[in-house]
């Protein structure tokens, strides 16, 4: 029964292993982060904003002691698909579990979710309307 647990327990370690992006070098995973997150602002700038509303702010990352990193413009209406939400959503997935696994310090600043996205010149804008006093 031992040995029953003990193979049940290493096959388990091993399948989550394999199924993780995050490899065992520091700066590889970084670097495939970095790429990650460049191919969803590369697909996000692609798409030409004519409508305010077809968009949404949308977090991005994961900061290690929590919240995102930053807020895109996602083009909701656009994406019918969902994969380009997939792709930010694995994106902020595989931050967290690279700032875990080394251990990564952040300035734990709260990043306040803009207002709203607004059209300028074709291009989606983040914006956030100060509170009225």
């Amino acid at each position: 029964m031992k040995r029953f647990l003990m193979l049940l327990m290493t096959l388990g370690i091993v399948y989550a292993c394999e199924n993780s992006e995050i490899g065992n070098d520091q700066e590889t995973d970084r670097k495939k982060l970095a790429d990650m997150r460049q191919e969803i602002l590369d697909q996000i700038d692609a798409i030409p904003c004519e409508n305010a509303e077809d968009w949404r702010p949308q977090a991005l990352g994961s900061k290690a002691c929590g919240g995102p990193q930053e807020y895109v413009p996602y083009p909701e209406a656009v994406d019918e698909s969902g994969e380009l939400l997939e792709l930010i959503e694995k994106y902020t997935r595989l931050e967290a579990e690279y700032n875990k696994k080394y251990d990564v310090a952040s300035d734990c600043m709260f990043v306040t979710a803009p207002t709203g996205v607004r059209c300028v010149h074709g291009k989606p804008e983040l914006f956030t309307m100060a509170p009225n006093p």
